[in-house]
């Protein structure tokens, strides 16, 4: 099976594209296996040989640049923590990449000493040719000017060195992106929701106009993305690490998923009144005292009644990967020696459930690297916010203290907080080594991983704050566990550059120049 690549004026090749590319990772994940990955080998060029050097990795937006000049900023990066690729944030129209220190965090100590707003979008020139038959368009980002992240910033990059690979997310605004219901997924209820849907032909065309315009206007080394949501059984339930009162994003039930559901021998009719059982089932168990067969006996009930809850679920997140591939293949006939690598949400160290959907060694078939992410500072309020969520529903049986240690057994922690102390505590530098090493063994050799370090993604004034010597060990176990190179995280506007010296200091005792 070969795959159709599209020409950016071409919108039927690019059509046949998608239809060609996104059948392949349906045959292997619905289980002929062996004929995608032949599919894969023979119709995706090589990926170019990954640099022996160790990958110090940074993510840093825009505004960072702008405040602090662009030359300045690679000074410090590398002098403070040796940095070799840096990963700008290209897209995106959240804080969690784009703009300052988030209001009311702690000033960083460097940069201006005020907080910023954002509008998000594109902080690279975009190119209307590309963009020709998409139903977004007027992406860019208005409040850093003229000023482009790609244009501005590799030339100097490639000067002192340092690769750059670009960094996007799904993180977006449909306040002020016209005709984002056009492209947005659909809930069980009928309501348009605030992300894209995967299986949307125009969310992707979307997404692989972007791709196709950075790779063929840019001397890239790169690309990593952010797809940090998971399908619609995790999320009924609460699965998550955010705050939960039953009310979940249950997607994608737009016209696009009914219709594959359909072709996969799915019941989609039955699949959507699985899905609206399920959350009157979890808005019951928050309220109501439990019953005589308890929470797990009454789920699984559920469970079994509709396997059609299943079957829907596992065609979110095949359909996720099917869109990995698709930008994965557009890379590679851009550009055969490009890396393309997936960010793995933070979730997958903490969920059993998420954990056992993200298979490393299937989604290595479209990958050249994974950054799976141990934050261990902040994983300590998350997974304990995380252990409150599922404890309401899933776990309902069980006291909360129960939960968090069942969950240490099935993901094979050892010597980490209890629950009372786990928020100020965090997680420990073994923690960031397990998650190393699990990965590096799923993928058995296939791929490099670059595990995400923490330094001050944010928590709250009485959580655990990120030190030096945190970041220090979590270098050095990272490294220490097999690791190739890391991704300092989650973005440079945050860190502390006390903090951030914390990784130079692990580099240099390891001997990585």
């Amino acid at each position: 099976m070969t795959k159709h690549y599209y020409k950016a004026a071409d919108e039927g090749s690019r059509r046949e594209f998608l239809k060609g590319v996104a059948a392949l990772p349906l045959a292997a994940l619905f289980g002929d296996e062996s004929l995608a990955r032949s599919a894969l080998q023979q119709s995706i060029p090589a990926s170019g040989t990954p640099t022996k050097k160790k990958f110090v990795a940074i993510q840093i937006g825009g505004r960072s640049f702008v405040d602090e000049g662009v030359d300045q900023v690679l000074d410090i990066l590398q002098e403070k923590a040796r940095v070799n690729v840096l990963m700008p944030a290209v897209f995106t129209y959240g804080r969690g990449l784009a703009g300052r220190q988030v209001s009311g965090q702690p000033l960083p100590d460097h940069g201006p000493q005020e907080y910023d707003q954002i509008h998000g979008g594109s902080y690279t020139r975009v190119h209307p040719a590309f963009y020709a038959n998409c139903v977004i368009q007027n992406i860019r980002a208005p409040e850093l000017g003229e000023f482009d992240i790609l244009g501005d910033v590799i030339p100097k990059a490639k000067a002192r060195g340092m690769q750059t690979y670009c960094l996007f997310e799904e993180a977006y605004n449909p306040r002020l992106m016209p005709n984002f219901e056009k492209i947005a997924e659909v809930d069980v209820y009928g309501r348009i929701g605030q992300s894209t849907c995967l299986n949307n032909p125009d969310a992707r065309n979307f997404l692989l106009s972007m791709v196709e315009d950075w790779f063929k206007s840019n001397d890239l080394d790169g690309l990593m993305w952010e797809s940090e949501r998971q399908g619609p059984l995790n999320n009924t339930l609460g699965a998550h690490f955010g705050r939960f009162d039953g009310n979940a994003s249950i997607n994608c039930f737009c016209s696009h998923c009914l219709r594959k559901g359909r072709e996969l021998g799915i019941n989609s009719d039955r699949a959507r009144q699985g899905y609206i059982a399920l959350n009157q089932w979890v808005k019951q168990t928050l309220t109501q005292l439990a019953s005589g067969n308890g929470a797990a006996v009454t789920l699984w009930r559920l469970l079994l009644e509709y396997p059609e809850i299943m079957a829907w679920e596992k065609l979110w997140f095949h359909s996720q990967e099917e869109v990995y591939g698709l930008i994965y293949g557009t890379v590679k006939e851009i550009n055969p020696t490009a890396q393309v690598g997936w960010h793995i949400m933070h979730l997958v160290t903490m969920s059993p459930l998420y954990r056992a959907e993200q298979d490393y060694s299937r989604i290595a078939n479209v990958a050249d690297f994974l950054k799976p992410c141990p934050y261990n500072n902040c994983a300590g309020p998350r997974f304990a916010q995380y252990i409150r969520n599922v404890q309401s529903t899933i776990f309902r049986d069980f006291t909360p203290d129960e939960v968090l240690a069942l969950h240490y057994k099935l993901l094979g922690y050892n010597r980490e907080a209890s629950l009372d102390r786990l928020p100020t505590a965090g997680l420990s530098a073994e923690y960031v080594a397990r998650e190393t090493k699990r990965a590096l063994e799923a993928v058995a050799g296939a791929i490099p991983i670059y595990p995400g370090i923490d330094i001050d993604i944010p928590t709250t004034i009485n959580e655990k704050r990120t030190q030096p010597s945190d970041v220090k060990a979590a270098v050095l176990a990272a490294f220490r566990a097999g690791a190739p190179g890391v991704v300092l995280s989650r973005k440079y506007a945050e860190m502390r550059l006390t903090n951030l010296a914390g990784a130079g200091e692990a580099l240099r005792e390891l001997g990585i120049a």
